[in-house]
């Protein structure tokens, strides 16, 4: 048994414990799940977990749960979820950014939050962002708003930034002007909790670490730093 592994059966049995026996056997089943995941080399330890004690939660709010699942546009799901006939995707960031984004992390994350909400979210009747708690979101503080507040001007800034990471493909402005954001999850790995937030809510707790469309600008203007375009982001 590797260190991945053990460190999943510790998590295992810690939400076997939280949660009882209503969720046990599920419980298993994505410990499974992330182990065969991991033997692949398709996943890595400190992402997982995250995605596993979020997996819990839903499972024990009635969901239907699967990680990693396949989408269209050979993207994946972090979390998949199923209830009363809706479906909800949870892509969770954990505010990682590469040695290339050193000089330019602000500006690459607030990038990557946006491409993750304009390319998956038109693949589940809901869509949130997930995050420990020791991070803030580089959530753009005009998404947090509702979609009918959002002004053409915004989204073309939104794009500027966007296509300076991610050309290949590039992210349509239809896709940025329909994106939707429905909630934020906050996770606290070692309490094993989960907190959702509306976007209200998070503007309203951490609206003033998010980026404004003047920091959004200056971005833009600055550019990055090594010049470089990102592919997208599997993780």
């Amino acid at each position: 048994m590797d260190a991945f592994e053990e460190d999943v059966r510790t998590a295992q049995r810690l939400l076997e414990e939280r949660y009882g026996p209503s969720i046990r056997r599920r419980i298993g089943e994505i410990a499974e799940r992330l182990i065969s995941l991991h033997r692949e080399n398709r996943i890595k330890i400190n992402h997982s977990i995250m995605e596993y004690v979020l997996a819990a939660h839903l499972a024990s709010k009635g969901y239907r749960v699967e990680l990693e699942y396949p989408l269209a546009n050979d993207l994946v799901a972090d979390v998949m979820a199923w209830r009363d006939g809706k479906s909800l995707i949870i892509e969770v960031e954990t505010g990682f950014t590469s040695p290339e984004n050193a000089l330019d992390p602000q500006a690459y994350l607030t990038a990557r939050a946006i491409s993750k909400i304009a390319r998956y979210s038109p693949h589940a009747d809901r869509f949130s962002l997930a995050t420990p708690a020791h991070n803030i979101l580089q959530i753009p503080r005009t998404l947090l708003k509702p979609a009918s507040a959002r002004r053409p001007a915004e989204i073309q800034l939104l794009k500027s930034l966007c296509d300076q990471y991610y050309r290949t493909p590039e992210i349509a402005v239809e896709k940025l002007s329909k994106m939707r954001l429905h909630a934020i999850y906050v996770i606290n790995v070692d309490l094993l909790e989960v907190v959702r937030l509306s976007p209200r809510k998070y503007l309203e707790k951490y609206g003033d670490l998010c980026p404004s469309l003047q920091q959004i600008r200056k971005y833009v203007e600055a550019g990055p730093r090594r010049r470089v375009a990102c592919e997208h982001p599997t993780a």
